[in-house]
């Protein structure tokens, strides 16, 4: 009867010993579950040489892309980043619309996303920040992408990232 018991208590050894280093292999943290979930739920984009790793982008109205944007609004778009806790308090926007032979400058609000603006927002261990992008009425009708980056005071890259847009009359 010793030998059984002796025998149980080695398989639950065992089980423990398996289940602790399979969760530690494994180990995520909530911040990390939560990030991931974000960047599932995100809007497709192409980075273009960020150095702050970019969770989330959504653009108003905005579900997939090419992102379909009407000539004359304005439209909202929000962006989620790590900025490696750095406390991010400025963003200098350059956002240009590129189509076949064209680039032309996009006109931002709040430019710069500063602490005036309360545009820059702390989210759990991340950034937020939001800006709106007006849609020119001279821009032509056609696919093309909105290019985005976003520069700090000392006008170093911060995040870069491009859109396929579609611009509607």
């Amino acid at each position: 009867m010793r030998g059984y018991f002796v025998y149980y208590l080695k398989i639950l050894w065992a089980f423990c010993v398996i289940n602790e280093t399979i969760a530690s292999a494994i180990k995520i943290t909530k911040d990390d579950a939560y990030k991931k979930l974000l960047s599932l739920r995100s809007l497709a984009f192409e980075d273009c040489g960020s150095l702050y790793n970019v969770n989330y982008l959504n653009i108003e109205n905005c579900s997939r892309v090419p992102c379909s944007m009407a000539r004359d609004s304005t439209v909202k778009v929000t962006v989620l980043f790590d900025d490696n806790g750095n406390g991010v308090s400025f963003l200098k926007h350059e956002v240009r619309w590129v189509f076949t032979y064209l680039k032309s400058e996009a006109a931002i609000s709040p430019d710069p996303c500063d602490g005036d603006h309360n545009c820059i927002l702390n989210v759990n261990e991340s950034k937020s920040y939001w800006a709106n992008i007006y849609v020119n009425s001279t821009l032509p009708v056609m696919k093309g992408s909105m290019l985005w980056e976003a520069k700090d005071e000392n006008n170093k890259n911060l995040i870069c990232f491009e859109v396929p847009v579609v611009i509607t009359m």
